[in-house]
């Protein structure tokens, strides 16, 4: 019986609120469209798994062959886009404050004789610490390239003393990792984050939808025109005058 009486009680709830919702539509947006925006928007924040693409500035000072190679690997590389070749510091600054870019690459004068004739040749890497999470990727993607190319020119300098690839790549690299991934193989966040994210935004939406109508309902006198619709069925929406509104709030049991 009392299920009986609870399930009535909840139709009419429901009816009420959706011929009062379809005569409001600003209600109806914060009851169903700012949800399912909200829905939509944090389904594109974690609809890309992995952060790829960051655009990064190249300043290349040496322009020579290895050089070009230099900004051909980091082009390639997943994580990284080249940009723009800068040709200033200054040019290169104002892209940074911009946010056009969260890195800049400078490849020193002499780099390719500098590795011609085996000395040390560094790159410098300027990033905007600012962002960590984008900051790192682009130093560890960045040391990447590096390290592949710098295996790469050592190794055809022993090939060129007269030592095989494969004597040179062992020579070059005799210590190696043999990477097995024996649980989360895939590190996708995306369905834990989401999970968790959305049940939450829905809640608190859920929470300030309740406290908006509670909020509607004393701000327009309406509480005892809602408590007979209810338990009657017989109220309809339209606007009660000041006599019906003090009428209607008497009948609202303490």
């Amino acid at each position: 019986m009392f299920s009986t009486e609870l399930g009535k009680v909840f139709v009419r709830s429901a009816t009420y609120e959706r011929q009062f919702l379809f005569k409001n539509p600003w209600d109806l947006a914060m009851v169903l469209w700012i949800p399912l925006a909200t829905i939509l928007l944090v389904w594109c924040i974690f609809s890309q798994t992995q952060i790829t693409n960051l655009p990064i500035g190249v300043m290349d000072e040496d322009r020579g062959p290895v050089a070009n190679t230099v900004v051909r690997y980091l082009d390639a590389s997943p994580s990284l886009r080249v940009k723009q070749l800068y040709h200033t510091q200054a040019d290169a600054k104002a892209a940074i404050l911009q946010r056009d870019i969260y890195a800049l690459v400078i490849i020193p004068e002499n780099f390719s004789n500098r590795i011609n004739s085996s000395q040390p040749a560094p790159i410098i890497l300027q990033v905007n610490a600012q962002y960590g999470t984008h900051s790192g990727i682009i130093q560890t993607s960045v040391q990447g390239v590096v390290g592949t190319l710098s295996a790469g020119v050592e190794i055809q300098r022993l090939i060129k003393q007269g030592m095989s690839p494969t004597q040179a790549a062992i020579a070059y690299s005799p210590i190696s990792i043999q990477r097995t991934s024996l649980f989360n193989a895939v590190n996708n966040y995306q369905q834990f984050l989401g999970s968790t994210v959305i049940p939450a935004l829905l809640h608190i939406l859920a929470m300030v939808i309740g406290a908006t109508t509670i909020g509607r309902e004393l701000r327009d006198r309406t509480l005892g025109q809602w408590y007979r619709y209810i338990h009657t069925g017989t109220s309809d929406l339209r606007r009660l005058t000041d006599s019906e509104q003090r009428l209607a709030s008497k009948e609202i049991p303490s």
